[in-house]
């Protein structure tokens, strides 16, 4: 590999740091002792401050001069991430993740003109910058399952250092300034384009960094995945982005497209049928196809890459849209997972209560269906607890058991789908506003009569392509997310329903004093959750967990547990 293919690796690592660490975040959340939003703000502060700092350079960074940023950008970047290896708390870790940021951007601004990423390095700069992004969660997973989360930043160093010492050792380079046409285009109408592709790119970018933090969430932490199949599930991404890449075409043309693929297979993804990464593919090749056209067109065809300025302007509304969208979502997916698996909770009880195991066994089993709502991982710590109790059922109670713990396990599932459901919705919204955009607002006048007249072919040509394309297209956006959604209704378990306690809930109809005892327990709980205006697996919780009486008499201040758990023990006592 010679200084360019080194030079334009380490650059493609510093981009690729915005989401090399996703899907190591499950194991950062624990050993660090911190939550969803911890863990995002671990995206969030490099994306941010790493848009900050291009932001300024993009105004500062000198033509003749970037180049000299790159040695101490990547001497930084390698010094910052042996510091992250080392963190022993998030505070730590994140001081860190800002030292990376900051260093990054130089060495991205510097290594663009030692590059010279707008001529002979153009491709060498594109393929850093497009796929960056998208291969650093597969090659961060195969970290994290080889080693662990700290080895993410550890093998970053070298890479770093041997990019410090290629710039150290690259020339300076040159570039002439830009020719400036003979005419100017309407000042008015050039600046409305550049704001609205500005736009588009900041919303597709934002769709597709949402797409690999909830997918990598939802596998790993939701289906209980392991980091190196999760890295093989996202590996589509990338490779379907490789290959639009070499498209060619008129660019607006590609961009509307691109975008409408993105938000296609965004919208799929929400309704995902079955927990099998195979469900994950063609919605990803989908939006991988979408990523290669969109951002190939939009940064540095219809939005200029010609200078370092340039260039870091453009990396800058990229990264603040990575930032922004990690503010948005991730405190709507730790709501909506929360009271997701709360559902799942009372669901799980609702299976309990129905399912014909001894009434005594029953109780033992309440804990381990309470780990669902306060767990990390709540598939992962469901299973572990009920295999755990595996040993104490045989003959017909086992395959009682062993189906209530099937059921419980659906149950899970589905909560945890539908917490990330409005999240993908919402950055699936967000690729088709882009295309939408880019599909209404014209481009530029040309700016001298043969420009004009190449524009106007091309344009032609465009038109005809588009209408060629758009039929295909446009099918294949419609027909993605709707078939993924009714495959989910069709393929999805049926939803437990928590029964109506004024009509008297569903009972296991066990034989024996036993049954009858339950089934007098059971009666109990309707009537006294009846009076209450609740549901009988919102007492069983009360009944049997500290946090949940201690909740359940904040909204019901009038009840004392005491007297209807001493009733509900005589009764089972006597099974």
């Amino acid at each position: 590999m010679g200084a360019r293919g080194v030079l334009a690796l380490a650059m493609a690592l510093a981009l690729a740091d915005t989401s090399i660490v996703t899907l190591a975040l499950p194991q950062v959340e624990s050993d660090l002792h911190t939550g969803v939003t911890g863990v995002a703000a671990v995206l969030f502060v490099y994306a941010a401050v790493l848009a900050v700092v291009l932001a300024l350079a993009s105004r500062t960074a000198g033509e003749g001069t970037a180049g000299r940023w790159a040695p101490g950008g990547f001497g930084l970047l390698a010094v910052a991430s042996l510091a992250c290896a080392a963190a022993d708390r998030l505070d730590v870790l994140l001081a860190g993740r800002v030292l990376q940021a900051v260093g990054a951007a130089a060495a991205l601004i510097g290594g663009f003109a030692l590059i010279d990423g707008a001529g002979r390095g153009r491709r060498a700069w594109k393929a850093a910058s497009i796929l960056g992004v998208a291969v650093g969660p597969a090659l961060g997973g195969a970290l994290t399952q080889l080693f662990d989360w700290r080895a993410i930043f550890i093998a970053q160093a070298p890479v770093a250092l041997a990019g410090a010492w290629v710039t150290l050792r690259s020339p300076p380079v040159t570039t002439a300034p830009p020719r400036e046409p003979l005419r100017r285009p309407r000042a008015s109408r050039t600046r409305r384009a550049a704001l609205t592709s500005r736009a588009a790119l900041a919303l597709v970018t934002a769709a597709l960094s949402a797409v690999l933090f909830l997918v990598i969430l939802l596998v790993i932490a939701g289906w209980n995945v392991s980091p190196l199949s999760a890295a093989a599930a996202v590996t589509p991404l990338p490779l379907a982005a490789a290959l639009a890449w070499a498209i060619r075409g008129p660019a607006r043309t590609r961009a509307v497209a691109g975008c409408a693929l993105i938000g296609a297979g965004v919208l799929a993804l929400a309704w995902i049928p079955q927990a099998h990464l195979a469900w994950i593919v063609p919605p990803e090749l989908i939006a991988g196809l979408g990523m290669g056209c969109a951002l190939g067109a939009l940064s540095g065809e219809l939005l200029p890459e010609r200078t370092p300025r340039q260039a870091a302007g453009l990396l800058s509304v990229r990264h603040a849209a990575i930032a922004l969208v990690l503010v948005v979502l991730a405190p709507i997916i730790a709501s909506q997972l929360d009271a997701a698996s709360h559902t799942a909770e009372l669901q799980g009880v609702a299976l309990l209560l129905d399912s014909p195991l001894p009434p005594q066994s029953k109780l033992t089993l309440v804990p381990e269906l309470l780990r669902i709502a306060d767990a990390r991982q709540p598939r992962a710590s469901l299973r572990a607890g009920l295999a755990d109790q595996r040993h104490r059922f045989t003959g017909a109670d086992r395959v009682a058991f062993d189906q209530l713990a099937s059921q419980a396990d659906e149950t899970v599932l589905a909560a945890v789908g539908r917490s990330f459901h409005l999240a993908f919705v919402i950055s699936g919204v967000l690729a088709f506003l882009a295309s939408a955009l880019l599909l209404v607002e014209r481009a530029p006048r040309a700016r001298s009569r043969t420009e004009r007249g190449r524009r106007d072919g091309g344009d032609r040509a465009g038109a005809r392509r588009l209408a060629r394309a758009v039929i295909p297209i446009a099918s294949l956006c419609i027909a993605a997310p709707v078939a993924y959604a009714s495959l989910d209704h069709e393929l999805a378990p049926a939803p437990v329903t928590l029964g109506n306690p004024c009509a008297g809930g569903p009972t296991p109809r066990a034989a024996g004093i036993g049954g009858l005892a339950e089934d007098g327990a059971l009666a109990l709980l309707d009537v006294a959750a009846c009076r209450l205006h609740t549901s009988r697996e919102e007492l069983v919780l009360a009944l049997t967990d500290p946090s949940e009486a201690a909740r359940f008499a904040v909204q019901h201040p009038e009840f004392d547990p005491t007297t209807l758990a001493k009733l509900l023990v005589g009764l089972l006592a006597k099974s």
